[in-house]
């Protein structure tokens, strides 16, 4: 799939906010926020926890919350903080939005949430 880039405002806990280019990228599980960013933003890490870099190289990187908005409508994520690099948009926040990847048209396609049977 190709990769592409939307605009999105990720916010703090205090209400900081910037709006940012975010690399779509739904090989990744969470928001990535840089270093440099998250600081600017005051997120707070909550934990570290293991990830895995494309090449196979093994870290462990801060989790926090941060607010993104995005086409639209707003959700509370947790992003991993990176030591820098671009901001990503991953798997998670996506999810949570209901929007999926059209990899042709590069473009966000709404969806609907599923519920499996309910007794």
């Amino acid at each position: 799939m190709g990769l592409f880039r939307v605009t999105g405002r990720l916010s703090g806990p205090a209400g900081i906010a910037e709006i940012v280019q975010l690399l779509v990228d739904t090989g990744a599980t969470l928001v990535v926020v840089p270093r440099a960013l998250a600081d600017r933003l005051g997120l707070v890490p909550v934990r570290t926890q293991p990830v895995v870099l494309v090449g196979g190289r093994r870290e462990a990187w801060p989790v926090a919350e941060v607010r993104l908005a995005l086409d639209g409508s707003e959700v509370t994520t947790p992003c991993f903080i990176a030591p820098d690099g671009p901001p990503l948009l991953g798997a998670v926040a996506l999810e949570s939005l209901f929007l999926a990847v059209d990899p042709v048209a590069k473009k966000f396609v709404p969806v609907q949430g599923f519920v499996g049977e309910v007794s």
